[in-house]
């Protein structure tokens, strides 16, 4: 993303203050200012603006950590480096401010991500936030010095891939360390040390004060190897023998530092092709030659002002010329809080800490509950006719449930009626004796009875039957004498057969004869068991 910003690298000697604008033409340095640092930074901010910048942290002032965790969500590394930040605060026995990011250089063993933990005590940051203040200005958050290094180098630098470079920001007295890979940030340091180690050799060496012995230092040391035995005068060879020692330190850093990311990063066959150096002691006399002899590799002043477009009056552009060295970390910074793709680790002071997190939390949380009121309110408005139709629901439905229930009552009121109607017809039923069979017997005895007989009774009577059916059982009796001649057992027997054609309807004829004579008594008995529809 494009944008603008203002950076301020308070170093041990002086205070750099620098403007970028990125756009998609690449970067300009818009302002640029430098004071002593023992003169405050009031005059800086006559030349820049110093509100909202983002300011450099180097050597004491901060801690770098590394952690190895498993790949996690965002939440659950923010919840896992609080719990570490508390950790450390309770440690140190003082507050702390600290930032984190994912490195992007990946274990090749793969499984874990590599976390960058930027850790700084509270009261240097008010240190600092009082200087700037001092100077008219105010500070938006707190970025390494080293993170600055890599994020110059990305934007400003002469990137190539699959290469490793090491970025070495060596001050007055602090050293500051990016190993790079291509694009990749492999390993980030802050160490103390830088040319102070020298001054003190020095000073120690001939018994001088440091503001003497950065002075012999600065017009007399000659570190290039090439040099021993070519020194211009015998006292330069002295100064450069009594610091000798001492600026292994310089070489050591970066050897340690490549030691520690071997380590890290499990690359066991890791190698340094290139190191750019920076910051005011890069430009003593032969101090490349050295580290090029002790690191066996091309060693080259970093100097990423060369692709930016400067944009300056004649007067900060001289200074900004006369102190492009020193002014990397200043171009870092910028470029850094301006371009929100580059690599970000930014501690932000106590004050800018609260406010932003009552910006990003507690006006959002406010403003949530208000929604929330606002809703709820116009949701009960809207619901209020909704809930008067639901009440003359409810009140119909009460009136019709009345009503079911009172037609149900009388329903099984009648019901119970209907059964016991039900019963007494069936007992009625089941005493009473049909008298259609009756009818049949006499149809058929008044149809075929003969002259000489006659029947003395006649009687109908009800039985049970198969199931609950009643079956009419009707019992004829006669007498009988013989006439004109004829038998009667003949008149009888015929008789007999014609009463037997009621079997053709389903019922059933039985006998009683008496043996022949000439008067006989008879009985006949009628069941109606088979018949249909004569039984009840």
């Amino acid at each position: 993303m494009a944008g603008k910003s203002t950076a301020i690298d308070i170093g041990s000697h002086s205070a750099k203050a620098l403007s970028v604008k990125v756009g998609k033409h690449g970067v300009q340095v818009t302002g640029f200012s430098a004071v002593p640092a023992s003169e405050g930074l009031s005059d800086l901010g006559a030349e820049v603006s110093l509100k909202g910048v983002a300011c450099g942290l180097s050597g004491g002032d901060m801690n770098l950590r590394y952690s190895q965790v498993p790949p996690t969500p965002d939440w659950q590394l923010r919840n896992l480096m609080d719990l570490e930040i508390q950790d450390l605060a309770q440690q140190s026995g003082g507050e702390l401010s600290a930032d984190y990011n994912l490195l992007p250089m990946a274990d090749p063993e793969g499984g874990v991500d590599t976390v960058m933990l930027a850790l700084a005590r509270d009261e240097a940051l008010e240190r600092l936030t009082d200087e700037v203040k001092g100077g008219g200005g105010s500070i938006d958050a707190f970025t390494p010095n080293c993170v600055a290094l890599y994020n110059a180098y990305l934007k400003c630098g002469p990137v190539e891939d699959d290469v490793v470079v090491c970025l070495a920001n060596v001050g007055h007295a602090t050293i500051d360390i990016a190993l790079v890979h291509g694009q990749d940030l492999m390993f980030a340091r802050n160490l103390t040390g830088g040319g102070k180690v020298l001054d003190d050799a020095i000073a120690a060496a001939f018994n001088v004060s440091a503001r003497k012995a950065e002075t012999l230092k600065r017009d007399l040391l000659d570190l290039d190897p090439q040099s021993r035995g070519q020194f211009e005068s015998g006292q330069a060879e002295k100064v450069t023998m009594a610091a000798g020692g001492a600026a292994g330190a310089i070489v050591a850093a970066i050897q340690s530092s490549l030691a520690f990311c071997k380590a890290q990063t499990k690359v066991e066959d890791l190698r340094l092709d290139k190191v750019l150096v920076s910051g005011g002691s890069a430009r003593l006399r032969g101090i490349r030659g050295m580290l090029r002899e002790a690191l066996r590799c091309p060693v080259e002043l970093f100097d990423p002002f060369a692709s930016c477009d400067i944009v300056l009056d004649e007067a900060q552009g001289e200074q900004l010329q006369a102190m492009r060295s020193e002014a990397v970390v200043a171009l870092g910074l910028a470029v850094g809080r301006a371009d929100d793709t580059l690599y970000s680790l930014e501690i932000l002071p106590a004050a800018v800490r609260r406010k932003r997190q009552f910006t990003e939390r507690t006006v959002w949380n406010l403003a949530a509950v208000l929604l929330g009121v606002l809703l709820l309110w116009s949701y009960a408005s809207s619901r209020k006719e909704e809930v008067a139709e639901a009440e003359q629901a409810r009140r119909r439905a009460n009136g019709m449930r009345a009503k079911v229930t009172s037609v149900h009552e009388r329903t099984e009121a009648m019901a119970e009626a209907n059964a016991e109607d039900r019963a007494i017809v069936s007992y009625l039923a089941s005493r009473a004796v049909p008298l259609h069979a009756l009818l049949h017997v006499m149809r058929a005895v008044t149809e075929h009875l003969p002259p000489q007989l006659w029947i003395t009774r006649i009687e109908i009577k009800s039985e049970g039957g198969t199931g609950k059916r009643r079956v009419p059982v009707v019992v004829v009796k006669g007498s009988g004498k013989e006439i004109g001649g004829i038998e009667v057992g003949r008149v009888l027997l015929e008789f007999s057969g014609a009463l037997r054609e009621l079997e053709k309807e389903g019922a059933t004829v039985s006998t009683q004869l008496p043996p022949g004579g000439s008067t006989v008594e008879f009985t006949f008995t009628i069941d109606f068991n088979g018949a249909d529809g004569v039984g009840s």
